[in-house]
């Protein structure tokens, strides 16, 4: 008689469950990581775009470029802006993944404890039914001896 656990079935669906959360997880991760790196370039561009306006200011420029200088600015500040608040909404949803992948993490180990204690409890009743079975045929030889 093999050892079977009454619950494998629910822990199959646990097991299911956590490879699922982990791979919502890993793809709310990645798209974090997408805004957060569009970010970071437009945050970039606008640095490298006041530090060449500073030095054009210096130098004197006509008044055109100024505007539009100015006006590309006012897109990039609105860029990042929006991208400011799409990156705190993939971290929310980031943050939301990774606590359901901790607590299906959670919940698997808690099935896959009570496999062991059963497993555990199996091989000890195993393992004293043979002995029994042994204390038995010695009976029985030492009857036949005597």
């Amino acid at each position: 008689m093999s050892f079977q656990f009454t619950l494998q079935k629910v822990l199959e669906v646990k097991e299911n469950e956590r490879s699922e959360a982990q791979a919502a997880y890993k793809s709310s991760l990645k798209k974090f990581e997408e805004i957060a790196t569009k970010l970071y370039h437009i945050l970039k561009k606008k640095e490298d775009l006041l530090a060449t306006y500073e030095d054009s200011l210096n130098k004197g420029v006509s008044i055109n470029h100024i505007q539009q200088t100015q006006g590309t600015l006012q897109y990039l500040q609105q860029e990042i802006d929006h991208l400011q608040r799409e990156t705190q909404n993939a971290r929310a949803y980031m943050n939301e993944k990774q606590r359901m992948l901790t607590v299906t993490n959670i919940e698997l180990k808690k099935y896959e404890k009570m496999k062991e204690h059963k497993l555990e409890k199996y091989k000890i009743q195993q393992k004293v039914a043979e002995n029994k079975f042994l204390d038995e045929i010695s009976v029985q030889r030492y009857r036949k001896l005597t």
